[in-house]
């Protein structure tokens, strides 16, 4: 009987672990873009100075959403647009943006952030753009109308990051990643040689 309790568990680990490859692979096939490019800008948005790192024992342990992960874990998303959101005036920490987007039904179940709820949680301030494919001359219409990009790209061993563009040096987007604690932004390509998909933080019309 354990024998057989052992095989069924052990095919259910080799099911999940190639739902989450194929997953991954999938994501890591569809469309991007070079990580510089585009039109050469000489931008600086408004930036804090600081970097919101998703690890910061203030909300590391928090749930995502409903999710099982954590800010800690799982919350580079929430952490670089809780950055782009204090830079456009409405401060808030991860952990102040997530207990927000909980309370107004801002999460799928898996933690994914649902974009329409950006205006709910911010006092109809500022919303977000979903861009179904990624794109330079959409990051550049957002620097050059003062909106944030938040971009995702893969870190080693295919697990998704997500991070904030806060400017442009002629094709170098810069970048504020929650998983360094850089004093200045640094250039997106230093983090990674692709884009997969952008989001844009704005003020709301």
């Amino acid at each position: 009987m354990r024998r057989y309790a052992f095989i069924g568990l052990l095919a259910l680990v080799i099911v999940a672990t190639s739902c989450v490859m194929l997953r991954t692979c999938w994501a890591r096939l569809s469309p991007a873009i070079p990580s510089t490019g585009g039109k050469p800008l000489h931008i600086r948005l408004p930036d804090d100075g600081k970097t919101h790192l998703q690890k910061d024992q203030r909300w590391a342990a928090d749930q995502l959403g409903t999710s099982t992960g954590t800010l800690g874990s799982h919350g580079c998303l929430v952490s670089s647009v809780a950055m782009a959101c204090s830079d456009l005036g409405v401060q808030l920490t991860p952990k102040e943006l997530n207990a927000r987007l909980k309370k107004a039904d801002g999460f799928l179940p898996q933690g994914w952030v649902v974009w329409n709820a950006l205006p709910r949680v911010t006092d109809k301030k500022l919303a977000a753009d979903y861009h179904p494919a990624a794109s330079h001359a959409v990051m550049d219409a957002a620097l050059e109308a003062g909106a944030y990009p938040v971009v995702k790209y893969f870190l080693l061993g295919g697990i998704q990051h997500w991070c904030v563009i806060v400017g442009k040096d002629g094709l170098d987007y810069l970048a504020r990643d929650p998983l360094r604690d850089d004093k200045q932004p640094v250039k997106l390509s230093e983090l990674t040689a692709k884009v997969y998909a952008v989001r844009v933080i704005r003020r709301a019309e």
